[in-house]
């Protein structure tokens, strides 16, 4: 942990991005403490794991923190019926973007953000220089691009009395948050290469709810289908 948080004390601005394999409330809690005045976007390979056993403090900072609509939650992942087989984004990386759409600085290694990873094991995390930087920050974008918002499924967990108790409203609400949050986020958007590994085209997030809402399924956005079409 004292390591990524001198990489956040080295570099106080600019838009937050963040990779890793699994996260958990206690995580994005943490995050959200340190991370407080400035954008962030967060990729998660597999949300399956590690977001049901919490407490609800962390809960409640990790809730507040992705209800900012300059805070984004993603997941990417590919399922075992896709061609290329089964895969979740692994990677480690917080990297900090600048105002012209190019990285800053890249810190990348072994911790996940979970308090096991940032706290307890045995982990190692580098900055990365140069080209390095460049290539790290590059598959981060790519990343964003193909993965989907999860912000809504990751606040369920941590209001699941709330999302219960919600009736016909969530697919609204949903739609009004992930609109938000494209606008807001929409400014901050990476202008690296999105496929510098021969991935399928940029997704447009507004398209992508627009349609989910007018075929009325939008609190299944994140599925598994999603994941076999990689």
């Amino acid at each position: 942990m004292a390591r990524i948080e001198r990489f956040l004390d080295d570099y106080p601005a600019g838009h937050l991005h963040v990779v890793t394999g699994y996260t958990s409330m206690a995580g994005l809690a943490w995050l959200a403490r340190r991370a407080a005045k400035r954008p962030v976007t967060v990729v998660v390979g597999d949300l399956r794991t590690g977001m049901d056993n919490f407490e609800a403090r962390d809960a409640a900072e990790a809730a507040e923190f992705i209800s900012r609509p300059d805070v984004r939650i993603l997941n990417w992942y590919r399922t075992g019926k896709n061609k290329k087989g089964a895969a979740i984004a692994h990677s480690k990386v917080f990297a900090v973007e600048g105002p012209e759409g190019k990285p800053i600085a890249v810190l990348a290694g072994s911790a996940n953000l979970t308090m096991t990873g940032l706290s307890a094991n045995v982990e190692t995390m580098v900055e990365a220089v140069q080209k390095d930087r460049d290539a790290a920050f590059k598959q981060v974008v790519w990343l964003e691009r193909q993965a989907w918002d999860a912000t809504d499924r990751v606040m369920e967990k941590a209001r699941p009395k709330e999302a219960a108790g919600a009736g016909c409203m969530p697919a609204l609400v949903s739609a009004a948050l992930a609109l938000a949050r494209y606008a807001v986020l929409g400014r901050h958007t990476p202008t690296a290469s999105p496929e510098p590994f021969g991935g399928p085209p940029p997704r447009s997030l507004k398209r992508h709810v627009l349609r989910h809402l007018f075929h009325g399924d939008l609190p299944s956005v994140v599925t598994s289908q999603e994941g076999d079409a990689l």
